[in-house]
């Protein structure tokens, strides 16, 4: 299931099963991979990279939303 809504939560989850990559430290440097890590951030969303060569690549972001100030 790729978007999972409910009240209290909900999960984006995106997998491919394409080319993949190898995960390490230096993944997070690429600048999409980037950009998406510092924008779940700012939302205060997990962001979960998977991946592996010839295995594709599975992105998912967890968001609990804030409650009202």
């Amino acid at each position: 299931m790729p978007l999972v809504y409910q009240p209290s939560h909900f999960i984006l989850r995106i997998k491919d099963n394409g080319q993949g990559f190898m995960m390490n430290n230096d993944t997070i440097g690429g600048f999409g991979l980037l950009g998406m890590t510092e924008r779940a951030e700012r939302i205060g969303a997990q962001l979960t990279i998977g991946s592996a060569p010839g295995r594709g690549t599975e992105i998912v972001v967890s968001v609990n939303p804030r409650e009202p100030s």
